[in-house]
């Protein structure tokens, strides 16, 4: 009996020893579970995980592969992880994390200003509307309300492995309403609560079941399918309302993997920034953007609160929108922001969402309810770019995302990291997409407006631009156009004291952020105006910046640009208003 309690309390001090080992192969939080679980045999309980091994091996037989990544999802105790992570074959092991549908219930009063505010209506007067271009829509399913019969296919991954669905349905609710953001064409109200795109073709992967819960490698193997069936249903966006937690960096995350290789496959990747921005013990939570969102090759996209106005000066951050920087590379996200509170959609009647929030219900149109969330503001940019790809079919997703970002308005209230390069502008998208000639690497003949006029009041696009680890500042831009958020430089507030670290309280709930300092001053791009003429326009309109990004290559990563080859104007045709 001795004997057996000396060896007992000897192991734990072995399993430390060895897991120090190998801890390169795991996220920091998975390691603490697991020296946890090692050290307490008794509760070793099996645990849901993604692998992945060297392209050099096989996989294994009887496991759920994921070809994409050369990886696999398996169930194991801490006690057979501990024998797979010393498998020299093994190259990362993270956890199957629970995917969170990016949307909660809240009483603002609904209103059709969202298209309005994100200059959608005018791109919609264009003659846009998404026609012939697929969205792939990553979520719980979705009904035939609202669609007309654009729903062309719907592919359940809940149980593991794909199975195509002879009816549709969404027992969850959230995935019709989110594809209604995006291309619901409004026939329940009158055309009154219409997507962005109201013309495109929806493609649902169903990857939460009836109760919202899922899987990152259900989603994943969806977006195999998706980069495999993309050239069948013409699928050029995707949309992610959903994520999970960021347990490591995004260069080991698998789900981070995955969807860098649709964008690769010439997928426009939208994803939510998440719904961690704060908890009852903080009321402002940073660095807190959920997994996929992480990835510096998508636009990831958090919520605004435009006071269910078009007019964009009373709108604030949201307070539950994940902040930025992301967790733990420290890169500037969201990329965008689009407005999510109290926002109206599509219902699926019986459906978990409107069973439990009957409340959120529209009293006058009871075929919709409105919802908040990164997921609503999400649809907003998928739309955006579907409305983009039509303007211009040879776009690639890079460059889909950088002229997204340069047209953004920058807003007023919210902080840098809370509206990243600002509100999605689909009007100014939608007309610099036109003039881009991407054969040739040139532009039209004529030159588009940096400006649009809504309601008597001027809105300019963009300003300094951020993504990845870099910073563009353009060093013209017009009066009452500012570089984020009550006209202070995005540098001025790379430092800051106070704020809260959702991401440091996964072990320390009351950790504070960091302190003073600031990020990328060594990545830092600056750009003069116009070598055009050198001059600017008028008072009001300018050569607004020199360059157009080029970005069917590596957009930001190895500085690569394309320059002096595009203007803004002044002028009535290009678009101003």
């Amino acid at each position: 009996m001795g004997g057996l309690l000396l060896l007992l309390a000897c192991t734990p001090l072995f399993a430390k020893k060895k897991l120090d080992a190998v801890e390169s192969k795991l996220p920091p939080p998975l390691v603490a579970e697991l020296e946890f679980l090692l050290e307490r045999p008794e509760y070793d309980f099996p645990l849901q995980v993604i692998v992945k091994q060297k392209k050099s091996r096989p996989l294994p037989h009887g496991e759920r592969k994921l070809k994409r990544i050369h990886g696999y999802k398996t169930v194991k105790t801490a006690g057979q992880l501990y024998g797979l992570l010393h498998n020299p074959h093994v190259e990362y092991v993270t956890l199957d994390t629970a995917l969170t549908p990016a949307s909660l219930p809240l009483p603002d009063p609904p209103s059709n200003s969202y298209l309005e505010a994100i200059g959608a209506d005018e791109a919609q007067a264009l003659g846009y509307d998404g026609t012939g271009i697929g969205v792939a829509v990553f979520d719980s399913g979705i009904i035939d309300q609202d669609f007309g019969g654009r729903v062309v296919q719907q592919v359940d991954f809940t149980s593991g492995v794909a199975v195509p669905l002879l009816s549709l349905s969404d027992g969850y609710g959230h995935g019709t309403h989110v594809a209604g953001l995006i291309g619901g064409d409004g026939s329940n109200s009158a055309g009154l609560y219409k997507g962005v795109a109201p013309g495109v073709d929806i493609i649902a992967l169903q990857v939460v079941d009836a109760l919202g819960a899922g899987r990152t490698s259900d989603l994943i193997a969806a977006i195999e399918w998706v980069i495999d069936n993309k050239e069948v249903y013409n699928i050029r966006v995707a949309n992610l309302s959903l994520g999970s937690p960021p347990l490591d960096s995004y260069v080991n995350d698998p789900l981070c993997q995955a969807v860098e290789q649709m964008v690769a496959a010439g997928i426009v990747t939208a994803v939510s920034a998440g719904n961690i921005g704060k908890d009852a013990q903080h009321p402002e939570i940073w660095k807190s953007i959920t997994s996929p969102g992480n990835s510096p090759a998508v636009i990831t996209v958090g919520a605004i609160n435009n006071k269910a106005t078009g007019d964009l000066d009373d709108d604030v951050a949201t307070s539950f929108s994940s902040r930025g920087p992301t967790y733990p590379d420290e890169i500037f996200k969201p990329d965008v922001t689009a407005p999510g509170n109290g926002v109206p959609s599509v219902i699926v009647p019986g459906s978990w969402i409107a069973l439990n929030y009957p409340q959120y219900t529209l009293l006058d149109y009871p075929d919709y309810l409105a919802l908040s969330g990164s997921s609503m503001a999400t649809a907003f940019a998928s739309g955006t770019a579907a409305l983009m790809l039509q303007a211009n079919p040879d776009l690639t997703p890079r460059m889909v995302k950088a002229l997204m970002i340069l047209t953004a308005v920058k807003l007023d209230a919210p902080h840098v990291l809370e509206q990243g390069n600002g509100l999605v502008n689909a009007y100014a998208a939608v007309k610099l997409a036109e003039v881009v000639d991407v054969p040739v690497r040139g532009v039209a003949s004529h030159l588009v407006s940096p400006k649009r006029v809504k309601n008597g009041k001027t809105i300019w696009s963009g300003g300094a631009m951020a993504t990845g680890n870099s910073v563009v500042y353009s060093t013209v831009v017009g009066p009452g156009a500012n570089l984020w958020g009550n006209g202070v430089s995005w540098k001025a507030q790379l430092s800051w004291t106070a704020g809260s670290s959702w991401t440091d309280g996964l072990f320390d709930s009351s950790s504070e952020i960091w302190g003073d300092g600031s990020f990328w001053t060594d990545t830092e791009f600056w750009l003069q105006y116009s070598t055009w003429t050198g001059q600017q326009v008028d008072a009001e309109g300018f050569y607004w910046t020199d360059s157009a990004f080029w970005a069917d290559g590596s957009f930001w990563v190895d500085g690569s640009f394309w320059v002096d080859s595009f203007f803004w104007t002044d002028s009535a045709d290009g678009g101003d208003q």
